[in-house]
């Protein structure tokens, strides 16, 4: 399951970060200071429940994540960050990069171009 999941990479030095079904209106903000507050070669996992439901959200978090995480990216020791996205429905993904609410960073992140921006 999940749980067990962010059990085992909290084992492994991995920090979880399970994302509420309701978030405040400052989600964004606050995951980026988080992010921002994070040792340079600390391992992030992020859980997403209900993920095709929630695509502008996630959008927002990944776009903030690339920004934060991304000036680190020449780092010998950056940080890694790992998602899983919990759907109960399959395609979400892929219809991701043709949402209105995706920046082109997050097409070409979604692409695999690695472009950090």
């Amino acid at each position: 399951t999940a749980l067990e999941i962010v059990k085992r990479a909290r084992g492994n030095g991995w920090t979880g970060a399970w994302l509420a079904n309701r978030l405040p209106t400052d989600a964004v903000q606050q995951w980026r200071a988080w992010l921002k507050g994070r040792a340079a070669d600390n391992k992030v996992l992020l859980v997403l429940d209900h993920a095709e439901t929630r695509q502008d959200k996630l959008l927002q978090l990944l776009e903030a994540a690339l920004q934060v995480l991304g000036k680190r990216s020449n780092d010998a020791n950056r940080t890694q960050m790992h998602v899983l996205c919990l759907a109960r429905e399959g395609g979400w993904w892929d219809r991701l990069k043709d949402s209105p609410e995706c920046s082109t960073l997050m097409r070409n992140w979604l692409a695999g171009s690695g472009n950090w921006g």
